[in-house]
């Protein structure tokens, strides 16, 4: 697990962009976090740095399921009105992410849909100062590599011998 402060909406799209670079077809993000976290602010981000239409990306709270196309399609689900995970059959959604990249907000309702080892998790949270907080575990695939690829000018503070915070550079 990794925390990142973010301090604004801008770092909130980086961070989307810098996990972009390691995402493929078929790959799923579970993005959890309160009202007014960022959740649809990271899609967006997302969205732009898959070569996507930022002014596309809404939440799909009514509709459940947007379908974005990028470089790899982005498929974007809101679970909240979803009763639990057999919701998501009635989307498409496997089908539709076979060849994208899924994003599931509010996962924790449809998480046992979900191979644990195989998805992003990420938690947004607000924090007393108004910024946000990523609380993030990547996939197993790529947990090494991304972990690696991060830019040197994040504020790293391990103990033992794990990555506990990282901040973002404004």
């Amino acid at each position: 697990m990794l925390t990142l402060g973010l301090p604004d909406a801008e770092a909130t799209c980086r961070l989307a962009a810098l996990i972009a670079d390691h995402l493929d077809p078929g790959d799923v993000i579970l993005l959890d976090g309160p009202l007014g976290a960022g959740k649809t602010t990271w899609v967006r981000g997302l969205v732009v740095a898959m070569a996507g239409d930022p002014a596309a990306v809404s939440s799909p709270t009514y509709t459940l399921l947007h379908q974005y196309q990028a470089r790899i399609p982005v498929i974007h689900v809101d679970a909240y009105r979803l009763n639990g995970p057999g919701g998501l059959d009635g989307l498409g959604f496997d089908e539709l992410r076979d060849a994208g990249v899924a994003v599931v907000e509010w996962a924790s309702r449809v998480a046992a849909a979900f191979s644990q080892v195989d998805c992003w998790r990420i938690a947004l949270s607000h924090c007393a100062d108004g910024s946000r907080q990523a609380l993030i575990q990547p996939n197993a695939r790529c947990a090494d590599a991304w972990l690696r690829s991060a830019p040197r000018s994040w504020m790293v503070t391990t103990t033992d011998t794990r990555i506990d915070s990282v901040n973002l550079p404004l």
